[in-house]
C-alpha cells in the first residue's frame, strides 16, 4: 500500500475519518439551503432538478474529498488515486461485465423490491423515501428530446459517477486502506455506507453491490478512474434504456430483462450471474 506524508495535525487516523465526514455534513447543509433558493428561483421543472443534482454532486460529494485531501496531505492526487491512468484491457473488463451481469442485477432489484416488512411506520417510511426518490429518478429518466438525453447523461451519468466515486472509494475506502485496514473490510463498508446514504432500502442490495465492484476496481485496480468509468456507465444505460423505453415500444421492457413471470424459474438471470463469475475468474486478472 502507498507510503503519504500526512500533515502533522492529521497523523491521527480519526482525524483524518472526522475531516472527511464533517466537511460532508457542513457542505450537504450548504446544499440544502442552496437548493430552497433554487427551487424559488427556478420555475423550469426538469432544470430544477438538474441544478440540484449538479449541485448536490460537486458541493456533497467532490469538494468534501477535494478539502480532505487537500488539507490532510501534501500529495492530494496520489490520496485520491486520481495519478492513475487505467488501462485498456482494465476498462475492457469493466464494460463487459456490467453488460454480461444487467440480468442477475435486473432480477436482484425485483427481489430487493419484492420484500415484505411488517406492517410498522419504519416500513411506511421506506416506502415514502423510496417513492420521492422514485420520482425524480423517473423524471430525470424519462426524457424524449436528444438533447435533455445527453444531458441526463453528463449530470446523471458522468457528473454523479465521478462525484460519488472521488467521496466513496476516493477519499473514504482510500484513508481506510492506507490506514492499513483489511482490504475487503474497507471495500464492504463503505459499499454499504455508499448504500445507505442513498436512503432507498428498496434498491440497498443491488446497490451494495454495485458499490462493492466499485470499491474491488478501486482497490484492485490502484485508479480511481476504473470505478468513475463503471459508475459512470451503469448510470448513463440506465439513463439510455429509460430514454428508449420512452421513445419505443420495443424497449418498454428493458429494465425487467431477466426477471422471470410469476411461477417461472430466472434461467436469464442465472445464466447471467455465472457468465458474470466465469467472465470475472478468466478475465478478472487483468484489473490488477
Amino acid at each position: 500500500m502507498d507510503e503519504l506524508i500526512y500533515r502533522k495535525e492529521f497523523k491521527p487516523y480519526y482525524k483524518r475519518i472526522l475531516l472527511l465526514w464533517g466537511a460532508f455534513i457542513v457542505c450537504l447543509l450548504f446544499t440544502t439551503i442552496i437548493s430552497a433558493l433554487f427551487a424559488g428561483i427556478i420555475g423550469n421543472r426538469m432544470a430544477l432538478i438538474y441544478a440540484s443534482s449538479a449541485l448536490q454532486n460537486i458541493c456533497v460529494f467532490i469538494l468534501p474529498a477535494l478539502l480532505t485531501a487537500y488539507y490532510i496531505t501534501p500529495q492530494p492526487v496520489s490520496l485520491l488515486a486520481l495519478d492513475r491512468k487505467p488501462g485498456g484491457w482494465q476498462i475492457f473488463v469493466v464494460i463487459m461485465t456490467l453488460i454480461l451481469s444487467m440480468p442477475a442485477m435486473n432480477y436482484l432489484v425485483y427481489l430487493n423490491e419484492s420484500i415484505d416488512l411488517p406492517d410498522s411506520a419504519l416500513e411506511q417510511w421506506f416506502r415514502s423515501t423510496e417513492a420521492a426518490a422514485r420520482a425524480v429518478t423517473d423524471e430525470l429518466l424519462a426524457t424524449r428530446s436528444a438533447g435533455m438525453l445527453a444531458v441526463s447523461v453528463l449530470i446523471v451519468g458522468v457528473l454523479t459517477g465521478f462525484g460519488e466515486e472521488l467521496f466513496f472509494r476516493g477519499a473514504q475506502q482510500r484513508i481506510f486502506l492506507l490506514r492499513g485496514i483489511n482490504g475487503h473490510v474497507a471495500v464492504w463498508v463503505t459499499a454499504v455506507i455508499f448504500s445507505a446514504l442513498h436512503f432507498q432500502f428498496y434498491g440497498f442490495f443491488p446497490r451494495l453491490l454495485l458499490g462493492a465492484f466499485f470499491g474491488y476496481l478501486a482497490w484492485k485496480g490502484g485508479s480511481i478512474w476504473l470505478p468513475v468509468i463503471a459508475h459512470a456507465l451503469n448510470n448513463s444505460l440506465a439513463v439510455i434504456f429509460g430514454y428508449l423505453a420512452m421513445n419505443s415500444p420495443a424497449f418498454a421492457d428493458i429494465d425487467s430483462y431477466g426477471v422471470p413471470g410469476v411461477g417461472e424459474f430466472p434461467v436469464v438471470a442465472l445464466l447471467s450471474l455465472v457468465t458474470t463469475v466465469l467472465f470475472l475468474l478468466l478475465c478478472g486478472k487483468k484489473i490488477r
